[in-house]
């Protein structure tokens, strides 16, 4: 009996780690072999359909974990994750709502709370469910994105002097520090964003906004592998590619210029193209 339960126990484990690993068709086939009753089997299948672009059978496969357990924190968690992450935020505030009426003190729950409020644009509500959820790094990145957004940006320096206390190691709070001085052009932007990039060289913003800063003081030359880099890592960043642009205008390098302010055209026709979103109904758990 031991043996069963410590064979269960690794191949759990096993499926887990591959999701983690981003092997779904493995993680998937690995999954087929094991008992399917159980919640913890449907939210494994729901990472795995998410990971594999199946956000309809994800979405499906969460709420077979939930009829099993209603009062799953992970389940809950998983189905309005894979709401926000498909443009879908209405729906992710109610799965997260509701799911709070069952689990009041759940942390992770208030914070993807805050998220889909963020994602709404209801700024006042979102920043209280993401203020409770401090010191947590994703509510701090919310939080700063909002601040950034709104232009409150003493109050930004701030929250992001917070955040490096909470998280010596992070690539975030430079990036934050860096972009509300920017914002009010003070000194030590580049100093901030090369700390950003020492943590995280592959942080597209900071490369952007450094880009932006370099080019801002005459220093086109400079820029332009700093934003090239940015619209490579990242290459729906509509404003690297128009700040690449203007740096490749600026080294009368003009037909790269001219291919870069194309992208720039494009990307802004495909803004506007509406987004696919998630069908979302069910009952309210019970």
């Amino acid at each position: 009996m031991f043996l069963v339960l410590l064979f269960a126990v690794i191949d759990w484990t096993a499926v887990e780690q591959l999701v983690a690993q981003g092997r779904y068709a493995e993680a998937q086939t690995r999954l087929a072999q094991l008992p399917s009753a159980s919640p913890r089997w449907h939210l494994l299948a729901s990472k795995i359909f998410d990971g594999l672009g199946d956000p309809a059978a994800a979405v499906q496969q969460a709420e077979n974990a939930l009829a099993l357990d209603p009062r799953s924190e992970a389940a809950h968690v998983q189905l309005g994750t894979i709401f926000l992450s498909h443009h879908t935020p209405e729906a992710a505030l109610e799965v997260f709502t509701e799911a709070r009426q069952l689990l009041p003190q759940s942390l992770l729950l208030r914070l993807g709370r805050g998220l889909a409020l963020q994602e709404l644009q209801r700024w006042d509500d979102a920043e209280a469910d993401l203020s409770a959820c401090l010191p947590h790094p994703l509510a701090y990145d919310a939080l700063a994105t909002i601040l950034l957004q709104r232009g409150r940006f003493p109050e930004l320096v701030r929250l992001a002097e917070r955040f490096r206390e909470s998280a010596p190691g992070d690539y975030r709070p430079w990036y934050f520090l860096a972009a509300a001085k920017e914002a009010q052009d003070v000194a030590g932007v580049e100093a901030d964003l090369r700390e950003s990039l020492r943590r995280n060289p592959r942080f597209a913003a900071s490369h952007a906004l450094l880009g932006k800063w370099l080019l801002k003081q005459g220093r086109a030359a400079e820029a332009v592998p700093e934003l090239g880099q940015a619209t490579q890592l990242r290459p729906d960043l509509v404003q690297a590619h128009l700040h690449l642009a203007q740096a490749l205008q600026r080294l009368n390098r003009r037909e790269e210029a001219a291919r870069s302010f194309e992208t720039v055209r494009q990307l802004k026709e495909k803004e506007k193209a509406p987004r696919q979103k998630l069908l979302f109904h069910r009952s309210a758990p019970k």
